[in-house]
């Protein structure tokens, strides 16, 4: 684990994580641009306050693509479904498309050459 010094809000911290520094600046830059959203919209809030606002904002995004996450593995596993019924269908077909053939095959004469 390593320690990597951020500013958030202007204030300096460090975080030991074994993210690498890109990823450290990713979350920085993505918390910064939350409290400057927050700033924004309510510019004489506390900082605590801004804090906690941009908190609740990263908190429902997550929560909005956890949703999408839980929307999408459901319609995949549909999809999923609906082709392993194709799949099963199209197999009984060949079978029973196979089995006809055979039968055609047993009921050529003997003498007759077979395709």
């Amino acid at each position: 684990m390593k320690s990597h010094s951020v500013e958030i809000a202007g204030q300096k911290l460090s975080i030991r994580s074994d993210a690498t520094e890109a990823h450290m600046r990713r979350l920085t830059d993505l918390v910064n641009a939350q409290i400057k959203a927050v700033r924004a919209t309510v510019p004489s809030a506390p900082l605590t306050t801004t804090l906690m606002l941009a908190a609740f904002q990263v908190a429902d995004q997550l929560c909005e693509l956890e949703d999408h996450v839980v929307r999408e593995r459901r319609e995949v596993a549909a999809e999923v479904r609906r082709v392993g019924k194709c799949l099963d269908e199209s197999a009984s077909c060949a079978g029973k498309w196979l089995e006809t053939l055979a039968a055609a095959e047993r009921e050529k004469p003997a003498g007759k050459d077979r395709a």
